[in-house]
């Protein structure tokens, strides 16, 4: 019998293993997942132009000129400062949807009959003038965090990753609104 025990014994030792050895390590307790947060700051708001614009007009020849766009088509705005973190995305436009108290989100759009004009007048330095259509989108710097425990349960240890500035579209059409656009060729 005691040949048989020295016997398991050596071959539980041989295979690397420990006999009579159970249970978690006394870290466990203490060693959640790590906690990522995404922490919103220098919020303000901007417009940014869709894809919506008339044709170039020229204004070489006159003082005032109206310009219009009359089309049924649908108008888009998109984020920009995403790259690298698109599979985050959705987690930062929650935290500033609820910071700005207006959904925002990866892109915008609306589709319908648009039928605008304006009156343009001269400018100094410039020959030619578009209308555009702008859309509201919110400017925010967003910080993501990682939190973990150290060894042995002896505090946590806090590692910032990486900041962007990333510009969203609002989700709402409310505050969308036509401007005139000046070049010179």
């Amino acid at each position: 019998m005691k040949r048989l025990v020295s016997s398991a014994l050596t071959s539980a030792v041989m295979a690397g293993g420990l006999v009579g050895v159970t249970g978690s390590p006394a870290s466990a307790a203490c060693a959640p997942e790590p906690v990522r947060k995404y922490a919103i700051s220098k919020k303000s708001t901007v417009y940014r132009g869709t894809n919506l614009k008339s044709t170039w007009m020229d204004m070489r020849s006159a003082s005032e000129v109206t310009v219009s766009y009359n089309k049924s088509s649908t108008a888009t705005a998109s984020v920009s400062g995403t790259a690298g973190i698109e599979a985050e995305a959705g987690v930062i436009f929650t935290k500033a949807s609820t910071s700005f108290s207006v959904t925002v989100g990866g892109e915008w759009s609306s589709s319908k009959s648009w039928n605008y004009e304006m009156k343009a007048k001269k400018v100094k330095g410039k020959n030619q003038v578009r209308m555009r259509l702008y859309h509201e989108a919110k400017k925010f710097r967003v910080g993501k965090s990682i939190t973990t425990n150290k060894p042995n349960c002896k505090g946590k240890t806090t590692k910032h990753v990486w900041n962007k500035t990333i510009v969203a579209p609002t989700k709402r059409s409310s505050n969308d609104f036509w401007r005139l656009e000046y070049r010179k060729v």
